[in-house]
């Protein structure tokens, strides 16, 4: 991943005091309740819509201190739709601190799946992680077409909802994939997750060997999945890919620390299996 995308999110320790915001000079972490400015959070909605050159992210910090209070969530569609690319991506950033409170605006982020902006398109896909519900089939398979997007740091996003997708979410998004895009990587996906059903190891061995570079993604994805229990073995099959991406984002989530905080590591299976 580039520098813009690492750490994306916050810790839970960080997220009860601090705001993360990218400006174009890196991360800022921000202090919550501590306004930079006096304006109102409608005022601040419009400067959003008309963001300066010498925007450093704190309007985007206080904006989300007041978004769902002094300004409706709705305000936030503005910002999706905005002609202006650093308008879209402040509101593709925001919209990943969101939950189903703004899942009306699914399709929004949806569109945003096709920015110009590698980084609106990472926050684009983590959003509909976040916000989407069991209407949005089809919002959800866009988001699993980001394991071909051109930019490696979308593409580690997308195995990013491989690992952290609920169960009905990975398994809509998969199949609607697959529907869309048939004789494609993603109907090889649900053609392989079938045939292996009741075998995890075979499906991830299957899927990291397989010839399609997207197939072996969404291995990587399984592999690392955020399970209550991770299997050392999955991920280092994953480290030992021929696939140099793919053994790189596998390193990448052990040294990263990118594994979920709530699960634990098993070693039941040989790692040389």
């Amino acid at each position: 991943m580039t520098d813009l995308f690492e750490a994306m999110r916050l810790s839970a320790e960080d997220s009860e005091t601090a705001h993360l915001f990218f400006s174009e000079g890196g991360k800022m972490l921000l202090p919550l309740g501590k306004s930079r400015n006096d304006m109102t959070g409608q005022q601040i909605l419009e400067r959003l819509l008309s963001p300066s050159d010498d925007d450093d992210g704190t309007l985007a910090n206080d904006f989300l201190g007041e978004l769902g209070k002094t300004v409706p969530f709705e305000s936030l569609r503005l910002l999706l739709t905005s002609a202006n690319p650093r308008t879209r991506a402040t509101g593709a950033f925001l919209a990943t601190f969101q939950n189903r409170n703004i899942s009306s605006m699914v399709g929004e982020l949806a569109a945003l799946l096709a920015d110009d902006n590698p980084r609106t398109r990472f926050d684009a896909v983590e959003s509909i992680l976040r916000c989407s519900t069991r209407a949005h089939g089809d919002y959800l398979a866009q988001a699993l077409f980001a394991l071909a997007d051109g930019h490696e740091g979308v593409r580690m996003g997308a195995i990013r909802f491989v690992r952290f997708a609920k169960d009905w979410q990975l398994k809509f998004a998969r199949q609607r994939a697959a529907s869309l895009r048939p004789q494609t990587s993603f109907s090889a996906i649900a053609d392989i997750t079938g045939q292996w059903e009741d075998d995890a190891s075979g499906m991830i061995r299957a899927m990291l060997d397989h010839a399609e570079p997207v197939v072996r993604r969404y291995g990587l994805g399984l592999a690392s999945r955020a399970r209550l229990v991770v299997v050392d073995a999955f991920v280092e099959w994953a480290q030992a890919s021929a696939d140099p991406e793919i053994s790189k984002l596998a390193t990448d989530c052990i040294q990263h620390n990118q594994i979920s905080r709530h699960a634990v590591w098993l070693s039941s299976l040989p790692a040389a299996a």
